[in-house]
């Protein structure tokens, strides 16, 4: 997978979320105590320290998360520059506004997803400051080790029949050949996986949001992933993020399967990227390049006022390898398209096209 290529971490479409404000600035997050560890709260924040290898979403980390959810506080997770994170943990604290920040070993700290520096103000807020942490920036490629995360997005309607899981279950199907082996609240996960026991007991229920993690078989390479299920006025929403570790890239046979999965599975959208430099499902305190968008798909929602002869027309010249609509009805084909691994002269970088056609269906201005 060396031939891959990123132009930054995270790309359109994102390979994890930003935390605690993007580089060059955002708000700070209240920790009033760097010393306060073990999930004692402070006036501001929960901070919890941990000096592990490897921190997933556990027990006592999800205790602490809700006991700063209670009392209206935020929650900072403080490791040392040695820490990995899951990707399922990192996704879960950018969605609840929660922040991972590093110690850099000589009196300073960075964000770990992004790297930006932060400082601490007298009063014990954790500010963003302009840069990127040079600790952050050191080589940490493994070009041993590379990968394939998937995300997408299905709105299913609101009924008393309506079933959550089919769409994590096809996405781990498609990566590995086999359904997921169990699921949970929390890593590791305890229950054997059932799309009956998870629809029974959150498609009904009235709570707005879950928030799930799922594992692939058993296997020297394990696929994880996050299912979160929404609750809008007008349905119920999953939104599936699934790693893999593996050794060779994705085919092109591999890439268009990966998008009539997608289509069958009725997605609002659906991207699958590449990761060179380790292990996808984790997340390291440095630069481990970027993903790299594989195949993507969007759906009949997504093109909704789009001429979608014109959409596929427009990702061809980009350079896109394939670039179809698929769908036997008219009004539920979605938009299909397989990118190279790299550019060329003739095709621009996969990030780009991906970002052109993306910005092209949402109406704002393409990033330059």
């Amino acid at each position: 997978m060396s031939e891959l290529n990123g132009t930054g971490r995270g790309g359109p479409g994102g390979g994890n979320g930003v935390v605690g404000g993007n580089a060059g600035g955002g708000g700070g997050i209240p920790v009033p105590s760097m010393t306060m560890g073990g999930g004692d709260p402070v006036a501001h924040s929960i901070v919890l320290r941990s000096d592990a290898p490897l921190v997933g979403h556990t027990q006592w980390l999800s205790k602490a998360l809700s006991e700063a959810k209670s009392s209206g506080r935020g929650f900072v997770l403080l490791t040392p520059n040695t820490t990995k994170i899951t990707r399922t943990l990192s996704r879960l604290l950018s969605e609840v506004g929660a922040g991972w920040i590093v110690e850099d070993g000589r009196g300073g700290w960075f964000v770990g997803e992004t790297g930006q520096r932060v400082s601490r103000r007298p009063d014990g807020v954790f500010e963003g400051e302009d840069g990127v942490s040079d600790l952050y920036a050191r080589e940490g490629l493994a070009q041993d080790r590379g990968g394939v995360f998937l995300r997408a997005e299905v709105l299913r309607p609101r009924r008393i029949t309506t079933t959550v899981g089919h769409l994590a279950e096809a996405v781990c199907t498609e990566l590995t050949g086999s359904a997921p082996l169990g699921w949970g609240v929390q890593e590791p996960v305890t229950q054997p996986w059932s799309v009956k026991d998870i629809s029974s007991t959150y498609s009904r229920e009235k709570a707005a949001g879950h928030y799930l993690h799922f594992v692939g078989p058993l296997g020297e390479r394990r696929l994880t992933g996050s299912l979160e299920i929404q609750k809008p006025r007008n349905g119920v929403v999953e939104h599936v993020e699934a790693a893999l570790e593996r050794t060779d890239p994705l085919t092109f046979d591999e890439k268009a399967s990966i998008t009539r999965m997608l289509h069958a599975q009725s997605v609002r959208w659906g991207t699958a990227f590449q990761l060179v430099g380790g292990d996808p499902g984790v997340i390291s305190p440095f630069y481990t390049g970027a993903p790299v968008p594989a195949a993507a798909v969007f759906g009949p929602e997504a093109l909704k006022g789009h001429n979608p002869s014109e959409v596929v027309s427009f990702a061809r010249h980009l350079g896109a390898e394939w670039c179809d609509m698929i769908g036997d009805k008219p009004k539920r084909a979605s938009l299909a398209m397989v990118l190279a691994d790299s550019p060329s002269e003739s095709r621009r970088h996969p990030v780009e096209i991906l970002d052109e056609v993306t910005s092209r269906l949402v109406g704002s201005r393409p990033r330059a």
